[in-house]
């Protein structure tokens, strides 16, 4: 004889999944089955190689074959290694000295369209160009440009009196050089994040501003700076992560040459990893590159309030 229970119901108990029809028990699960083949894919493309590169420079290698495990040895040989300490130093100076040109000229540039009462989409236009093109045709465009034989720099330096020199094959200035050349290719993306952001700065701003006296000084401290000031920090953030992974640009200039002057942090891990029969040095540097990116990743997410405080 079966008990009543306490609900007065008699009978066992059924789960809720149970009682549910078969279409409603797995209708939470449905979000999961549709992203499915994306994080599938990007379990794949990024996560497993992020995984596989970590654990190789933990490894002792032999050509591509993990032949042992190394623990940190990798790591002690890179950070004790004044080729690191010199790829390091050429790394910063890469980004923010072309960060110290890029930001304010992309600034300069969208203030200059902004103001321009006519003509003003053609201008950006035309500033946009260096943007579109490819990392091989501004390289190639430049290597042209510096040549010290036939080049127009060198002509026009002969001209005016003085020797230019061997120009990218001068280890005292060609890392400066590049810097110049990457400041010219990426200033448009600034302008771009500049020029929306100005965009979103309200005219009554500005009215008031003129009704209690106020100069164009002003105007920038007090009305433009504090609607621009997040947009150029992300759009530094973002551009630190591209200089420190570009490698295409300083390969068709340079190669990372002359003398290493130009190699940096994502070039050797390139040359490293294509050149050497060595690879797990090659992947802890590479570790290295991804943690500073990681760094600046976060930070732009803070910025950009995507992440909480």
């Amino acid at each position: 004889m079966t008990m009543p229970t306490m609900t007065g119901v008699s009978g066992p108990r059924l789960s809720t999944s149970a009682r549910m029809p078969n279409g409603d028990r797995w209708r939470p699960y449905a979000p999961m089955l549709w992203f499915a083949p994306v994080l599938v894919l990007l379990f794949g493309v990024t996560v497993y190689p992020t995984i596989l590169v970590v654990w190789m420079s933990f490894q002792q290698t032999r050509y591509f074959e993990m032949i042992g495990f190394a623990g940190l040895a990798n790591y002690r040989e890179l950070f004790v290694s004044e080729a690191f300490w010199q790829l390091t130093s050429n790394s910063l100076i890469y980004v923010f000295g072309t960060l110290l040109i890029v930001l304010p000229l992309g600034l300069l540039s969208a203030l200059m369209i902004q103001a321009l009462p006519r003509g003003g989409k053609v201008v950006r236009v035309l500033l946009l160009v260096p943007w579109t093109l490819s990392q091989a045709v501004v390289g190639s465009f430049w290597l042209w440009l510096y040549n010290p034989s036939y080049g127009p720099v060198a002509y026009v330096a002969r001209v005016l009196g003085f020797d230019a020199g061997l120009l990218l094959g001068d280890p005292d200035q060609a890392l400066y050089l590049v810097i110049l050349i990457t400041a010219w290719w990426s200033f448009p993306y600034a302008m771009v994040m500049m020029s929306a952001a100005l965009q979103g700065v309200p005219d009554e701003l500005f009215e008031a501003l003129s009704i209690d006296g106020g100069n164009k000084f002003h105007a920038l401290r007090y009305v433009i700076w504090p609607y621009i000031a997040p947009a150029l920090g992300s759009t530094g953030l973002t551009l630190s992560i591209l200089y420190l992974t570009l490698i295409t640009l300083i390969i068709v200039l340079t190669g990372g040459g002359p003398l290493g002057s130009t190699a940096t942090w994502s070039l050797e891990v390139f040359r490293g990893t294509v050149q050497s029969v060595n690879i797990a040095p090659a992947a802890a540097l590479s570790v290295v590159t991804l943690l500073a990116n990681v760094v600046l990743g976060w930070g732009y997410l803070k910025l950009t309030g995507r992440v909480s405080a």
